[in-house]
């Protein structure tokens, strides 16, 4: 083995790689790309994939809920109020949807509270957060409350809304808030949800028939 002449004093003193810092807005960044990327990947004719890629919005919920959970926690201890500003949404909204199962109950705080002094205003807001919307996700967007095939309904909209639609002309102003869809819901829901569930059905593929179409042959035959 031959002998190492290198001098040190040339090469200097080899220590560890300093740690580079990246921030979140990078990971966001990334992670929109990696999306954007598998996405190109399914509409190139890759269908077998379009369950995997619809399955990583319940997992964004659950990483999501994840973090909410650590923020209210020590050292930080960001309130609801903080969090749920964050999101878009309301306090109520973000515990019912983010907080542990001891800060959710069946039914959203704002009516189990209010009881019979709740307002029209409270109604069309807690319509509004527990409205599924369409696609209808796997979840209730504000509670969590797991859809099934037969019902897309969690125990807040199924109470909130005929409350709602026994007083919905005590604040026409409030209703201005609500969209078209939740309108549609509102006043008839087995129609809202008989539409969305034909849409659901016509974007499914066409089972495939392993039936050969009749020849000609066949048809002058009687085989057709």
């Amino acid at each position: 083995m031959s002998r190492n002449t290198v001098k040190p004093g040339l090469t200097g003193k080899r220590g560890k790689r300093a740690k580079r810092t990246v921030e979140n807005t990078a990971f966001d960044a990334f992670a929109r790309r990696i999306l954007r990327a598998y996405a190109r990947r399914v509409a190139a004719g890759d269908v077998e994939a379009l369950p995997g890629l619809a399955m990583l919005a319940s997992e964004v919920d659950t990483v999501v809920r994840d973090a909410v959970r650590a923020l209210r926690k020590s050292p930080y201890s960001y309130s609801w109020d903080e969090i749920g500003s964050r999101l878009g949404v309301s306090r109520q909204a973000a515990q019912m949807r983010y907080g542990e199962k001891s800060d959710r109950v069946t039914l959203d705080r704002r009516i189990t509270q209010a009881g019979l002094t709740v307002t029209v205003t409270v109604l069309v807001d807690v319509f509004a957060d527990h409205f599924p919307g369409s696609p209808v996700p796997s979840t209730c967007p504000a509670c969590a409350h797991r859809y099934t095939d037969t019902s897309v309904e969690c125990p807040t909209l199924a109470t909130v809304r005929p409350l709602l639609f026994a007083r919905r002309n005590e604040d026409h102003q409030a209703l201005t808030r609500l969209t078209d869809a939740q309108i549609a819901y509102l006043h008839d829901p087995k129609a809202a949800r008989q539409g969305r569930r034909a849409v659901k059905q016509a974007a499914r593929p066409a089972p495939s028939s392993d039936r050969e179409e009749p020849t000609l042959l066949d048809l002058c035959t009687g085989k057709g």
